[in-house]
């Protein structure tokens, strides 16, 4: 699956591109760890899901931009869960690094790695690691939000990472799948990635720009997973205005294997993996966050 994403130019040095639609930057979701693999990184392993990843970054990179990958997500197992040492750990996610010549990746902590202090702790001293051999490999954190922002488990999560002495350029707010109850669904969302501008000027003692600097907002176009949500295109658009007028980091979308209508006459899930659920044309929601520009 692959994430979307406008981004300000000015973060990190990454260079515009424009592939397909416009857009800006593409992040390839999820490296996990296969069954039964230990701490061999998946990237060590001959199968059809990496040469997909390695083909995807190929093309991308061909079309004069660059791709990040992320680790994690919710369902599997993530490499800091089973790897027994933060070293390891490092060793395990600097593969992949190397082997795809990676200067962005992103760390998407749910399910139950998220609130698994012990393995947390472990996985940002890895990071940090990381960042140690490499000062100009751009890191971000993929967090679940409620509809107050952070659960406190995500912001535990972060102070771990400040304990850990992890810097995290980027923090990914999952602004759908917290439920709708009440109002309009850009205001909820704009009122959840506020609510977490305030609670990373709480944790970091930063600004209100500084913290807006560090926020990626996130959406999902169509159907999520909450039948009270529905993102439209006027959706996508009013909070394309809400995060330039903030200076988001990044404003980006799960996810672009969803971006085209549905096949007709299919019977599709809710919240299908390969399409929006509702009426659009091809990449409708690409085209809007590809003018992102912070």
């Amino acid at each position: 699956m692959a994430r979307t994403s406008g981004r300000r130019a000015a973060r990190g040095g990454r260079r515009a591109f424009r592939l397909l639609t416009g857009v800006v930057s593409l992040e390839t979701s999820w490296l996990l760890l296969p069954s039964q693999a230990g701490v061999q990184p998946p990237e060590s392993r001959t199968n059809d899901s990496m040469k997909s990843v390695a083909g995807l970054v190929s093309a991308i990179r061909a079309a004069g931009g660059d791709a990040g990958v992320s680790f994690g997500g919710y369902n599997g197992t993530e490499l800091g869960q089973s790897c027994a040492s933060a070293s390891a750990l490092a060793g395990a996610y600097q593969s992949v690094i190397t082997k795809y010549q990676l200067i962005h990746v992103d760390f998407d902590i749910e399910n139950t790695a998220l609130g698994d202090t012990g393995n947390e702790l472990k996985r940002f001293q890895a990071i940090a690691t990381l960042e140690r051999q490499d000062p100009a490999l751009k890191v971000s954190l993929t967090i679940p939000v409620t509809s107050i922002g952070l659960p406190d488990t995500g912001k535990s999560e972060i102070q771990q990472a400040i304990a850990a002495g992890a810097r995290i350029d980027v923090f990914g707010v999952m602004d759908f799948d917290y439920g709708l109850t009440s109002g309009t669904q850009v205001g909820s969302d704009e009122t959840v990635a506020s609510d977490v501008a305030s609670q990373l000027e709480s944790l970091y003692g930063w600004a209100a720009a500084t913290a807006w600097s560090h926020i990626g907002i996130t959406l999902m176009n169509g159907h999520t997973d909450q039948p009270s949500e529905l993102f439209t295109q006027a959706t996508f658009t009013s909070l394309l205005g809400f995060a330039q007028a903030n200076h988001a980091a990044w404003l980006s979308f799960w996810s672009f294997n969803r971006d085209q209508p549905c096949p007709a006459g299919a019977v599709e899930p809710w919240a299908p993996g390969t399409c929006s659920n509702i009426s659009q044309g091809p990449e409708d929601f690409t085209k809007i966050v590809a003018r992102y520009a912070g």
